[in-house]
């Protein structure tokens, strides 16, 4: 009988709720996918290479003009200069992406450092890869990570620490603190860092995006992962890339070349012209911020205590005034009596952390957040 690797790891919340809610009048703001629609001009570039280029395999680390064009994309943005040919990789995606990396770099018996709440890719693929996960709970209520508490759990075991910011899902985002923290911790060892930085350029109130990639020194032990469904709203189209040194790629593409082989070519086209036409990815964050200030506005009397989002497009609610539940029961009841679905924060927990919070992602259509405001702002404490 062949043993299943990941027996104890069942569906994840986004695909439960959407299970629950299918075929119903809840308002589901649990979906992953945002309702935004991605530009014109990407679209009509998509449907030009698929006409044009469907019959193309694709290099196996990614169409090099891709490849190009987010190194140019890094230089403008992070003033440091990274290799189209050896330092970037395309991926199907940034959880293929994390998944490669993770499994590059863990063996058998080996340790890494996640931080919790923590997404719920990471766990499944170093459980897959031998590999241990040790937590780390980040400190409410801005869920900020204790260094100290981190620094007494490094070992000789220790292979890898993953960092994730802007973070999913509680919109905490690392400072220059952080970035010299973990660069402490990690100097003079042989511990690599996964930096999951999807979500990079929905950061709010003037917050800055420290990038894993704007420390020299740090960057060379790292491999910082983005993702372009992200960034253009389209995740369907399940394309990333990740970023390293030199000999980290090589290692990693090994891997990736036997996972996933090639990406979808017709779309990377696309992507490639559409970056080199340039990008204006200020005006994603002001649209993201505007979502989330419009949000925050609807919800301000309601019997919720707004946890401020920094960035991704999750929003947290404490809502320790209204009930004493659990919160995966106060979020089914609020699905069956209000109509609304929210996804607790617990499940984000290796033992179920229950801190009486809620999320949910603004990323919807206007009428779809004033509705589901509307109901909510209905919830009296029990």
């Amino acid at each position: 009988m062949i043993k299943e690797k990941l027996s104890s790891i069942g569906k994840d919340i986004y695909t439960v709720i959407s299970e629950l809610v299918q075929d119903t009048d809840i308002i589901n703001l649990a979906k992953v996918s945002p309702e935004i629609p991605c530009s014109d001009g990407l679209t009509e570039l998509a449907a030009k290479y698929i006409r044009e280029k469907s019959a193309e395999y694709a290099h196996p680390n990614g169409l090099l003009e891709l490849r190009e064009a987010i190194a140019e994309t890094i230089k403008k943005k992070y003033g440091v200069s990274f290799s189209a040919r050896s330092e970037i990789t395309v991926s199907a995606g940034a959880t293929q992406a994390m998944y490669t990396a993770i499994s590059s770099f863990v063996n058998e018996g080996d340790e890494v450092v996640l931080f919790e709440p923590a997404f719920n890719s990471y766990e499944p693929a170093i459980v897959s890869n031998g590999g241990r996960p040790v937590f780390v709970q980040r400190k409410q209520p801005d869920y900020h990570i204790d260094w100290e508490a981190v620094q007494k759990l490094i070992n000789t075991r220790t292979r890898l620490i993953i960092v994730n910011t802007p973070h999913n899902p509680t919109g905490a985002v690392f400072t220059e603190e952080d970035i010299a923290q973990l660069k402490k911790i990690t100097n003079g060892t042989n511990i690599n860092v996964i930096s999951d930085e999807v979500f990079e350029h929905i950061v709010f109130d003037r917050k800055k995006h420290h990038s894993i990639l704007s420390d020299e020194q740090l960057a060379e032990r790292s491999v910082v992962i983005s993702s372009f469904g992200v960034t253009f709203n389209v995740p369907g189209w399940k394309i990333g890339y990740y970023i390293g040194s030199e000999k980290l790629m090589a290692q990693m593409r090994k891997k990736h070349l036997f996972q996933i082989n090639t990406v979808n070519t017709p779309l990377q086209y696309a992507l490639a012209d559409f970056l080199k036409q340039g990008v204006d990815f200020s005006n994603i964050k002001k649209q993201f911020q505007a979502k989330r200030d419009f949000t925050i506005d609807l919800l301000k009397d309601s019997g919720f205590e707004i946890v401020p989002s920094k960035g991704t497009f999750y929003q947290l609610l404490d809502y320790s005034n209204l009930s004493d539940e659990k919160d995966t029961e106060f979020a089914r009841r609020i699905m069956d009596e209000y109509g609304v679905a929210l996804f607790p924060l617990s499940v984000f927990y290796h033992d179920s952390v229950d801190n009486k919070i809620l999320g949910f992602s603004f990323a919807r259509e206007e009428k779809v957040i004033k509705e589901a405001a509307l109901r909510l702002n209905n919830i009296k404490k029990n």
